[in-house]
């Protein structure tokens, strides 16, 4: 992948116009779902970066929506759940088009009850559950 390293530091510096600049030249020379996986680990692995709300880096993983971003951050939320990353979780699961919804439903839930998950985490996961309960009725 090309543009990797590139991505990683505009991620990691905070600077969405640079995230975006690396992000185009991307999509213009690179464009590939494994920069959703760099994405989604740098994530796991930095939990104090902002990434903004949702920010360059979330949009270009969206492009592949339907097309194995969600089973992506499915994986990655089994490995290591961040905030950001519950709350990208929550962003598809308010997609009518998401299929196997009860299995990401599934997915919060564990992450709201799990033992060994930050408890920051494990509250935002709670806070979703409870709002997906609110739309779609008692989930379990």
């Amino acid at each position: 992948m090309r543009y990797e390293k590139e991505l990683i530091d505009a991620i990691s510096s905070e600077d969405f116009g640079l995230t975006e600049q690396v992000l185009e030249n991307i999509i213009e020379e690179d464009d590939s779902i494994e920069y959703v996986k760099v994405i989604l680990n740098h994530m796991e692995k930095n939990l104090n970066v902002y990434y903004g709300m949702p920010g360059p880096a979330v949009h270009y993983a969206e492009r592949f929506y339907l097309n194995g971003y969600e089973k992506l951050l499915y994986e990655s939320l089994k490995r290591k759940p961040t905030q950001h990353t519950l709350w990208m979780l929550n962003r598809i699961l308010n997609s009518p088009q998401l299929d196997d919804k009860d299995k990401y439903l599934t997915l919060l839930n564990d992450i709201a009850s799990g033992a060994g998950i930050d408890a920051a985490v494990s509250a935002e996961a709670r806070s979703f559950l409870e709002y997906h309960k609110g739309i779609n009725g008692d989930l379990r």
